[in-house]
């Protein structure tokens, strides 16, 4: 191998070194745009003779340096020179040299013009595309969260905290108006809170960083006919890449592996109109898949849906935390569905009320139906058995109560 595609492996620029950039670019920004603002509000100031030309003069010094801080990092150069040095390498390549360095020294250019590609549209978006680390394994942490949607209404959510861990399927109860869809609207993003933070793997979310922490998140809503946008499955799952600027050469397989975990990869070529709820629903969680977040949340996923389509999509929900590690929260009036989580929040008129693990939740059945919640089918059997005398264990599926009552 030739010493200058050494040289080049040993000091080129990688997709970890864009990230970092677009997240200095952002900061940066975000910084100017502050100093502009404050500069805007004293000068305001010193025109009604609120302070004094020192006063406005610190400020304007501030502004000058963080808008030097900016425009010095839109001018780097390392990725424009990244890429000028592996495309001199392969135009110095020779006749001698075999086919695997040809290929290699290839592969290489056609990465450095990916990453010089991704730096140019970065510099565009100022980089708001950056991607926040995990921080920890606290996958949702909700502090003293408040909202609600006008100052003159009470609180829609009063004083919300909770924790959820990496991996745990988490569901969300509540009878109507208790704030449930009003949690899952600001877990993503579409909602701010008056007071409170919360954070994803460590990362708090502000205006600042919504677009950055929203990466972690995918939500599957509750029509399945709303969320259908392209002209066919293979079309609706690659909507969402192709506003990722995910490579089309790429985007095949990952469609496919996307709709294959939900066992629609026999279905590409169809329309929506030949699907079924269930099926429709699915696609959209393959959609969802297909961007890779860590955390998938279910907003009444399954109350639009047939037996059979809500079974199919409770199943999913499952596997996603068993077989692929994923944190899922499910926002749901479905009592039996609670059954299938690791922990179950309760929601009643705006505050969080239970917070525990089904089993324990279930034990408080009175405490339920006071504030209008059923309880799952499985519990009503259980509950009939002990009045006629028959104590049994705490059943978790249909399956455990039916081996324990034969």
């Amino acid at each position: 191998m030739p010493e200058s595609l050494k040289k080049f492996q040993s000091t080129k620029l990688s997709e970890k070194d864009i990230n970092d950039f677009k997240k200095e670019l952002h900061n940066a920004y975000l910084e100017f745009l502050k100093a502009n603002n404050e500069f805007y509000k004293i000068n305001q100031k010193y025109k009604q003779k609120q302070v004094s030309k020192k006063e406005v003069a610190k400020v304007v010094e501030i502004k000058k340096q963080k808008g030097k801080a900016f425009k010095l990092i839109l001018k780097e150069k390392k990725f424009k020179e990244n890429l000028k040095f592996i495309s001199k390498v392969n135009k110095n390549l020779s006749t001698k040299n075999s086919s695997i360095v040809f290929e290699k020294s290839k592969e290489e250019l056609i990465e450095a013009k990916k990453i010089y590609k991704e730096f140019l549209a970065s510099v565009k978006e100022m980089g708001r595309g950056a991607e926040l680390d995990q921080l920890n394994d606290i996958a949702i942490k909700a502090e003293n969260i408040k909202f609600k949607y006008n100052f003159d209404l009470p609180y829609v959510l009063n004083d919300v905290s909770f924790e959820i861990k990496k991996g745990e399927y988490v569901t969300v109860i509540g009878h109507n108006g208790s704030g449930k869809s009003t949690l899952s609207k600001l877990l993503i993003g579409a909602l701010q809170p008056e007071s409170g933070h919360l954070s994803l793997f460590g990362n708090y979310v502000t205006i600042d960083t919504l677009d950055q922490a929203r990466r972690f998140l995918g939500i599957v809503f509750q029509n399945p006919d709303n969320q259908f946008i392209g002209s066919s499955v293979e079309a609706d799952i690659a909507f969402g890449l192709e506003n990722k600027r995910v490579e089309p050469k790429l985007m095949h397989d990952q469609i496919y592996q996307a709709a294959k975990k939900v066992g629609m990869e026999n279905f590409l070529d169809k329309e929506p109109l030949m699907l079924s709820g269930g099926q429709k629903q699915r696609v959209a969680i393959a959609s969802v898949l297909a961007l890779s977040p860590e955390i998938l949340i279910f907003d009444e996923a399954t109350s639009m849906l047939d037996p059979k389509g809500n079974r199919e999509v409770k199943e999913i929900m499952v596997d996603l935390r068993d077989n692929m590690g994923k944190t899922v929260i499910s926002i749901t009036h479905d009592m039996d569905e609670i059954l299938n989580a690791d922990k179950v929040i309760v929601m009643n008129k705006g505050q969080m009320v239970k917070f525990g693990t089904p089993e324990e939740v279930l034990k408080e059945k009175e405490f339920l139906r006071s504030i209008k919640l059923d309880v799952p089918f499985l519990s009503l059997v259980e509950e009939a058995l002990e009045k006629e005398g028959i104590k049994i264990k705490h059943s978790n599926t249909m399956d455990e109560l039916v081996s324990q009552i034969c």
